[in-house]
């Protein structure tokens, strides 16, 4: 596959959030999304990070980016302001990885409680794997 596919935790509102936040200000239809439990990543992805729901990880041909690293890649792929979070790649990763994992440790607490959900259009719809 060509595109970048991210890989998040699917039962969380939190990373759920954040994958309609990438759809809504993306400058392309630049990625395709699978949940870390699902068939996709437990092929594509080393055991490992599969199986450590509190890591984001993108691939991107032969590449394989987790947690900050992951999140500046795909910073590239949005719309400005928030295109030049990508410029967080040259932060030391000890310390951006640090800030990531104080957030996804705490994500739970952190994602709104909201009684409506946003119904995928068929076009985002299609860019899921399962």
């Amino acid at each position: 596959m060509s595109r970048p596919i991210l890989f998040y935790d699917g039962d969380c509102g939190f990373c759920s959030s954040a994958v309609q936040f990438i759809l809504d200000h993306e400058t392309s239809e630049s990625f395709l999304f699978a949940p870390l439990q699902g068939e996709l990543a437990a092929q594509e992805l080393p055991g490992v990070l599969v199986k450590d729901l509190n890591t984001v990880v993108v691939k991107h041909q032969n590449a394989i980016y987790t947690k900050s690293q992951a999140i500046f890649f795909v910073a590239r792929y949005l719309k400005k302001p928030y295109h030049f979070m990508h410029f967080g790649k040259y932060i030391p990763k000890a310390f951006s990885n640090q800030l990531y994992d104080i957030v996804a440790k705490n994500r739970y607490s952190l994602s709104k409680v909201s009684k409506t959900c946003k119904i995928p259009s068929e076009n985002e719809r299609k860019r899921f794997i399962h």
